[in-house]
């Protein structure tokens, strides 16, 4: 996977919000899918995130297994005609950095079945890590960059830090 990889600013808003329920709430991780395909461009981009059926705790999410079967299935027929769909498996580290631990690592390998995997772990300071990882014809991962397609523009709208900035620039 040699594109870029994009999501949306409502997508990207929609992880962290369900990061943020989950630790306001329990003080917990959580985690999710999402879909990923190619566009006319041969970028990827990272669609509808969802949350399955799950058991949550401080350092740790466990989707369930029947759920995350029936979201295979689902998705993959809703979203047939999309090219080169793939999978992305997404998870919070809350107030903690956002870095893959030795429990995420052997999450990722569940998903060592198919050619290649997708991975995100996102905190509430809006850090993240991205990974590709390749299984087949020889295993390896790299961590990416994530583009947005949409994020707004920043805008300063504080008077004194314009004022400031003109006068001293």
């Amino acid at each position: 996977m040699s594109s870029n990889i994009y999501i949306s600013w409502d997508n990207w808003n929609k992880i962290l919000d369900y990061a943020s329920i989950a630790y306001n709430e329990w003080k917990a991780e959580i985690g999710g899918m999402a879909i990923v395909y190619k566009d006319k461009e041969n970028d990827y981009i990272i669609d509808t995130p969802i949350i399955l059926k799950q058991e949550v705790s401080g350092s740790n999410t466990v989707l369930d297994k029947e759920a995350l079967s029936a979201y295979y299935v689902k998705t993959a027929m809703e979203h047939k005609d999309k090219r080169d769909l793939q999978f992305l498996w997404w998870h919070s580290h809350h107030t903690m950095s956002a870095f893959w631990s030795g429990t995420d690592l052997t999450a990722i390998k569940e998903f060592s079945g198919g050619k290649s995997s997708i991975s995100l772990v996102v905190n509430l300071r809006q850090e993240y890590k991205l990974r590709i990882n390749i299984w087949d014809p020889i295993e390896t991962h790299k961590d990416v960059e994530l583009n947005f397609l949409d994020a707004p523009e920043r805008i300063c709208e504080n008077e004194d830090m314009i004022k400031e900035t003109k006068a001293l620039c």
